[in-house]
């Protein structure tokens, strides 16, 4: 009776108030969270796990020692990508977060791609940002794949002691001068003789995650590993 009623509930609410697709606007099916069958399907992957020495790999060569670079997404602009992250940066569309790790996560384990990682850390906000916006956007990201891979999420090991401004419209120099030293590792410990895997929303330049992973790679015996949601390459 208790699942009968649930079972009602559920339709009455998706009757007043139905779910839909958050890249397209049409209602969503019964089996399908936070995008269509369609839009899912229309997703520009990279495959970019598939691919040994990737572009995205090659992007870091003479920079920064990498085991690995994967995205998930190509991005461009006024494209689907971009407004699925613009909904989970600025409009709290956490579930967009978790859709994305769910994909990557299921196409890992298709292709049988191996899991070396013995934690997972995000690219950190500042404080004052954090505050205004009330959450990173990579955190349920960076979570989900976590869990999926029972692997530690380092939430809280790294921290950004400069509110940067926007990098959007910099170069990579201006994108390097503007981050280089704004990262620090708070708790050495958690990530000491770890592969860990530092993820972002969007790699452009790279600059960000390179100045981040460079502060990792200083904590003794760390090996490195990035993965974005999306890249423009």
């Amino acid at each position: 009776m208790t699942t009968v009623l649930n079972s009602y509930f559920k339709s009455l609410s998706q009757l007043f108030f139905p779910k839909i697709c958050v890249a397209c606007g049409e209602s969503l099916i019964q089996q399908e969270e936070t995008l269509c069958l369609v839009c899912e399907h229309q997703l520009p992957l990279t495959n970019f796990s598939a691919i040994e020495d990737n572009p995205l790999q090659k992007k870091f060569w003479g920079r920064i020692e990498l085991q690995r670079a994967d995205s998930l997404l190509f991005f461009e602009k006024d494209s689907t990508t971009q407004h699925l992250l613009h909904q989970l940066k600025y409009q709290n569309r956490q579930d967009v977060g978790t859709k994305l790790a769910n994909i990557l996560t299921e196409k890992y384990k298709t292709n049988n791609i191996n899991i070396p990682f013995e934690g997972i850390v995000s690219v950190p906000l500042h404080k004052k940002k954090l505050k205004r916006r009330g959450y990173n956007q990579c955190d349920t990201f960076a979570k989900t794949i976590a869990e999926s891979w029972h692997i530690p999420y380092f939430k809280n090991a790294l921290k950004r002691n400069i509110d940067t401004k926007s990098q959007t419209g910099k170069n990579r120099a201006d994108r390097w001068e503007n981050v280089a030293e704004i990262f620090e590792v708070v708790e050495p410990k958690l990530i000491k003789n770890k592969h860990l895997l530092l993820i972002d929303d969007v790699l452009t330049t790279g600059a960000t995650l390179e100045a981040c992973g460079m502060k990792i790679l200083e904590i003794p015996n760390t090996k490195l590993s990035v993965l974005t949601m999306a890249c423009k390459l």
